[in-house]
């Protein structure tokens, strides 16, 4: 009895040492890699960039992040992996051209009539999350599914035969409760045959009849009358543990039938899951088998492929859920199946992978159709200098010009024709500008004219030719940059720091690394250079950090201000050149174009800004009196 109380205790002590532990989806960034986090040449993008860009995350909950808009995920995998999307670029272009190679090559219709086929759709693609949520967050999922508890001896729940025994009496549980006493009755008589006893059947019934007659249950019916309370309440007591006992064993293969017929639609489900998967895993795999730079993605897919097609081929031992004799010999190998699903370390990580495939599969698919669209195009990559190619030759004198006109540089700077902000990539009018970064650029114009959206636009699309090889452009030329670098919504306050400390150091730390990594490339974006001091001194730390850091031939970098006397005083510099955003004006007001043009802008927007925002008219009129 000792002994068997302490197995309860250790059983008890299990069960209350289990929680309901979360499931986070978000694990499978941590065992999916993408294509480019196995390139030698990746890097990692400045946290404070992804933010500034807003390219995961807003500001505001009721706006889109960029992202979103270029990747378009359409299922929660879409939306887990694209967390990790921005974090990564390369300056491999022979990774990046064989990226678009692969992207151009699959076919929007052949990844739906993979679906069609298999019948499987984002509403399928949330169900199973739900379901693998479910099955690995169960809060006593060993007892649930009557499966041994004990820590000691888990072990038994990965042999299918003992599962098969376990299960024949869980069905069987009630009968066996029930005809346990008859079982009882009849056993010695084998018993005293054996020993040699000369007994005849008749004679051992006659003995049954007697020793029946005095059994608890058979008295409540018979001899109820004839004892006192205190034999009553046994008698009551004894039959009413004997019917409970049977009531619990039913109870018992109730649970277990429903257990089972949940199994089978759990298994139904990830059976369909895994057809379609492996398939889209082949059908990724017909396409990047060729590609050299895609080798170690591709070593990885395949063993992950393996483990897939291993526990596929568990599931497909079993038929549909039915009661028949078949289907009672399957149970031991069922209850294995779920088990592993549950259990099973390399079945676990081969899930999340495949989660993690059908999520980056989803954002494939999403540029793939902006791509197929025309509102994305491929970035081409130079290594040295030279001017694009045009379809057509130009005129000998017109070159000849040119090279006189243009000092050349062994650099080779970005240059768009017809960018756009990826945030606008599904609207019907696009503003588009083309801008060449052979000089650096400083953008003056009104507030709310577009300057940081310009410094925006440029930074999100070279990161995207870096990570896909695609932006929102019609043609890019650009050598990629090693270091990308950020100078956005500088925080007003972070603990220790003033504003213009928050920005002086944020320029230190860009500073820091151009010193480092002198050799490498740079592109920078600073929007309002140095806003946190008075503007005498903002004009000249600005001055002197521009004119330090376009020294280096290497770096790129786009400036916006309102302040004129600053582009003044960088005019000067060689390497830098003035840009305005064109503005219309209409009697009092104006109008903003959006579009960029060369010059340094003299319209001041304050007082429109003001006036858009219904700002008292007294405001207004003495605004106006003191220009």
């Amino acid at each position: 009895m000792q002994f068997v109380e302490e197995i309860l205790k250790q059983a008890k002590l299990g069960d209350a040492k289990k929680t309901n532990t979360p499931v986070d989806i978000n694990d499978i960034n941590n065992v999916f890699k993408m294509p480019i986090q196995y390139n030698d040449k990746t890097k990692k993008l400045n946290e404070n960039i992804i933010l500034d860009l807003e390219l995961v995350k807003t500001v505001d909950p009721e706006e889109t992040p960029i992202y979103n808009n270029i990747f378009n995920p359409t299922n929660i995998l879409g939306k887990t992996v694209l967390n990790a999307v921005p974090k990564y670029y390369t300056t491999d272009t022979t990774f990046l051209k064989e990226t678009q190679q692969l992207i151009k090559q699959i076919k929007t219709e052949d990844i739906n009539t993979i679906s069609n086929k298999h019948e499987f759709t984002d509403s399928n693609i949330e169900d199973i999350v739900a379901s693998w949520k479910e099955i690995k967050g169960e809060t006593g999922f060993q007892s649930k599914y009557l499966y041994v508890d004990w820590s000691f001896g888990k072990f038994i729940n990965n042999n299918p035969k003992f599962l098969q025994l376990m299960s024949m009496y869980n069905i069987a549980s009630p009968l066996l409760s029930l005809c346990l006493p008859i079982f009882v009755l009849i056993v010695p008589f084998f018993i005293i045959k054996i020993k040699g006893i000369e007994l005849t059947l008749n004679q051992y019934v006659d003995v049954l009849r007697t020793l029946i007659s005095q059994h608890s249950i058979v008295k409540v019916f018979t001899n109820f009358n004839q004892v006192d309370f205190g034999q009553k309440m046994y008698l009551l007591a004894s039959a009413g543990f004997y019917l409970f006992s049977i009531y619990q064993n039913i109870l018992v293969c109730i649970r277990f039938y429903s257990n089972m017929k949940k199994i089978h639609d759990y298994l139904h489900k990830f059976r369909k899951y895994l057809n379609y998967t492996i398939e889209m895993i082949n059908f990724h795999l017909s396409y990047s088998n060729e590609l050299t730079n895609y080798y170690k993605f591709n070593s990885d897919i395949k063993d992950k492929l393996e483990v897939l097609e291993k526990f596929k081929k568990h599931i497909d031992c079993i038929t549909p859920f039915k009661m028949s004799v078949t289907k009672v010999t399957e149970i031991g190998n069922i209850m294995y199946t779920f088990y592993q699903l549950y259990d099973n370390p390399e079945y676990h990580e081969a899930m999340l992978y495949s989660f993690g495939f059908n999520g980056y599969m989803n954002n494939i698919l999403g540029v793939k159709q902006h791509i197929d669209s025309g509102k994305m195009n491929a970035a081409i990559y130079s290594l040295s200098n030279g001017k694009e190619k045009e379809k057509e030759k130009e005129k000998e004198k017109e070159k000849e010009k040119e090279n006189k006109k243009e000092k050349k540089s062994s650099k080779v700077k970005p240059v768009f024709k017809n960018m756009y902000y990826p945030k606008f990539i599904n609207d019907e009018k696009i503003v588009k500008n083309d801008c060449d970064l052979n000089k650096n650029m400083i953008i003056t114009g009104p507030n709310a004219s577009g300057k940081t959206t310009t410094l925006k636009t440029v930074l999100i699309n070279v990161i995207l030719a870096q990570q896909t090889g695609f932006g929102c452009y019609e043609k890019l030329r650009m050598k990629p940059f090693e270091n990308i670098h950020s100078y956005l919504n500088i925080p007003d306050t972070s603990g220790r720091d003033s504003l213009f400390q928050a920005e002086a150091r944020r320029c230190k730390d860009i500073l820091d690394c151009i010193e480092s990594n002198g050799d490498e490339d740079h592109i920078a974006i600073f929007d309002e250079l140095y806003s946190g001091t008075n503007p005498e001194e903002a004009v000249s730390s600005a001055t002197a950090f521009m004119d330090f850091i376009v020294k280096n031939e290497n770096v790129t970098c786009l400036l916006t201000t309102h302040y004129t006397k600053l582009c003044k005083k960088l005019a000067k510099n060689k390497h830098i050149e003035n840009y305005s955003m064109k503005t219309l004006k209409k009697n009092d007001n104006f109008e903003y174009t959006y579009i960029i043009e060369k010059g340094i802008s003299q319209v001041k927007g304050g007082l429109k800004v003001l006036s858009d925002m219904d700002y008292p008219k007294e405001i207004l009129d003495k605004q106006i009196k003191q220009k």
